[in-house]
């Protein structure tokens, strides 16, 4: 096994080695373990093709600032204030403290019944519990939601995509809950578009915001809280991935660099955005909320610290070490298709087809894929294999529609779950990818 590991490893260099400014990476980072060298010649290649992307068409565009959204931002501001420096760009890079949570819940009031498409969306393991948190109700006012529902006794249930929408059309029609998300929203807007004021972005410059993306909500939230200060400020965004546009935008507006709801099927279905999350995130807590102080505002954390914090400091130390003798000058000639042959190359693989040290050294890492980090788990869950089964395509189908029972337990990274479990892989990875195909094709037909 260990064999097949650095096999891999040799893979990922292979596919680096005509990029002058990856040589000798492993050493150059200092990488040691098995996960630090995947981090070296997978993850962090990947990472910087997209960074230099970004600067490369923000630098086109006339972009002034560009802002990197906490938590996945993190590691790109570093690379990205490294490189624009460098390469005098003349664009300045900051790191903006926000989430969705600390967004949306401002915004609710403005939104009026709108807000229930964020409070009610899908997830892994969505209870009546975590929709009462989204909505930022204390304990004592989701249980009295809860008995005006009769949801009392299934409280903590897992609800499947179905019946969360159905719980969104029950709770449109209770007045009172409607009236303490917009007593809650209320409550922290002021100290919201008082961070966001003081960090520039009602400044009329041009300016964009940078991170991984998916469906774009938090730029489309943002600029909805600037917008209400400042109605004269556009918002632009890059991100490395859009699986969605948010209803109602200017798609102008997004640019995606490895998918997008129309192009990139294959990238999708061999890719892992909750991976990519767990991997390229920052060491502090998740941000719920501002604060005033004698400083300005400043941000209010989750957690004191993220829950992978020692993984995430080893790697975020080899990149500036990667960093620290990095020479390459500006890619002038820089050719888009052939950065992204390279990325699939290694993506298709590194998440799409991991090696079993690949999934325990990533797999092991805590993520939540809800507004809030109250409920962690592994980014590769440990499954019993017929909660696996359950998830192929059919099987999923029937249990979601009711045509067949038991319950749909998900993994955020299937492919490293299945890998772990060690039984039938082969199989088991091309059910995974064929249900993700069916997933994108039907949202391509709508």
């Amino acid at each position: 096994m260990r064999e097949r590991m650095e096999q891999r490893v040799e893979y990922y260099i292979k596919k680096l080695q005509n990029k002058q400014e990856y040589a000798d990476i492993i050493n150059r980072c200092k990488a040691v373990s098995i996960d630090e060298k995947v981090y070296a010649v997978g993850f962090l290649p990947i990472l910087t093709e997209y960074i230099k992307w970004v600067l490369i068409n923000a630098s086109r565009a006339g972009k002034k600032r560009l802002y990197f959204l906490a938590r996945d931002g993190y590691q790109m501001y570093i690379l990205a204030k490294t490189l624009s420096d460098k390469w005098n760009l003349g664009i300045e890079c900051r790191y903006l403290n926000v989430s969705r949570y600390a967004i949306r819940v401002p915004e609710y009031h403005l939104l009026g019944d709108r807000c229930l498409e964020y409070i009610c969306s899908g997830g892994i393991d969505v209870t009546f519990e975590k929709v009462m948190k989204r909505a930022a109700l204390t304990d004592e006012e989701a249980m009295s939601i809860a008995g005006l529902c009769n949801r009392e006794v299934t409280y903590k249930n897992i609800l499947n995509y179905s019946q969360v929408m159905e719980l969104k059309t029950e709770l449109s029609k209770i007045p009172e809950f409607m009236e303490y998300v917009t007593a809650h929203s209320k409550d922290v807007y002021d100290n919201t578009v008082g961070y966001l004021e003081q960090e520039g972005l009602m400044d009329e410059i041009p300016y964009s915001l940078v991170d991984s993306g998916w469906v774009g909500t938090l730029q489309k939230s943002i600029e909805h809280l600037v917008k209400s200060v400042n109605p004269m400020v556009e918002i632009t965004g890059y991100y490395f991935g859009m699986y969605e546009y948010p209803k109602d935008i200017d798609k102008e507006k997004y640019n995606a660099f490895y998918f997008s709801p129309e192009k990139g099927m294959k990238n999708k279905v061999y890719f892992s955005n909750c991976l990519f999350e767990a991997v390229f995130t920052s060491p502090e807590g998740m941000t719920v909320g501002y604060t005033q102080a004698k400083e300005g505002y400043i941000p209010l954390y989750d957690l004191t610290r993220n829950p992978n914090q020692e993984t995430i400091d080893r790697y975020v130390s080899l990149l500036y070490n990667f960093l620290d003798s990095y020479t390459e000058g500006f890619p002038s000639a820089y050719c888009y298709k052939k950065s992204l042959r390279m990325v699939k190359s290694i993506a298709y693989k590194m998440m799409g087809s991991p090696e079993y040290e690949e999934s325990e050294a990533f797999g092991g890492l805590l993520f939540c894929d809800d507004l809030l980090e109250k409920s962690l788990q592994m980014v590769a869950a440990k499954l019993e294999y017929a909660d696996i089964r359950n998830l192929r395509a059919i099987p999923r189908i029937m249990i979601i529609k009711g045509l067949k029972s038991g319950v749909i337990r998900d993994s955020a990274w299937i492919e490293g779950t299945i890998v772990r479990n060690a039984r039938h892989v082969g199989f088991n990875l091309w059910h995974a990818h064929m249900y993700k195909y069916l997933v994108y094709l039907r949202k391509r037909l709508r």
